[in-house]
């Protein structure tokens, strides 16, 4: 249109700007999806293995309306072999699930141990990413739970 022009949002465009959010959803999600809605949500936990006081791994996973994201999967590099990561992992898997989650997703480089860990634990590859993060070729791994 004419009088149309892109700004950057502004505060004073909250209101107007989540109305249209609802009314462009209501409309999209009922055409994405038909009459009966999935339900949506989106939560984030993080949980960490420690020995004794200190943290030696920590896990956040990013759950959103039944899919949740591994963001990430972190074990002290002297603690590496020890199972900790499995442990962290098969956790934060029962606790995705307990929130509805029924599938689990994440990246990582190509040619990184994490990818071979996560084959390991019956991650799958989906797609290949490539000149992803810093120009590093990665893969999309998920698994249904």
């Amino acid at each position: 249109s004419k009088n149309m022009k892109i700004t950057k949002f502004e505060k004073s465009d909250f209101d107007s700007l989540e109305n249209l959010k609802a009314k462009a959803w209501s409309t999209a999600d009922k055409e994405h999806y038909g009459e009966i809605q999935p339900v949506f949500f989106k939560e984030e936990f993080t949980l960490t293995a420690k020995e004794g006081d200190e943290v030696v791994g920590y896990i956040t996973v990013i759950c959103d309306s039944g899919v949740a994201q591994i963001e990430p999967l972190m074990v002290d590099p002297d603690k590496k072999g020890q199972g900790i990561g499995s442990a962290l992992l098969q956790e934060a898997e029962k606790m995705a699930k307990e929130k509805g989650v029924h599938k689990l997703w994440l990246e990582t480089g190509e040619d990184w141990k994490a990818k071979e860990f996560y084959l390991k634990h019956g991650y799958t590859v989906r797609a290949d990413l490539p000149n992803h993060t810093g120009g590093y070729n990665f893969v999309l791994m998920d698994k249904m739970i």
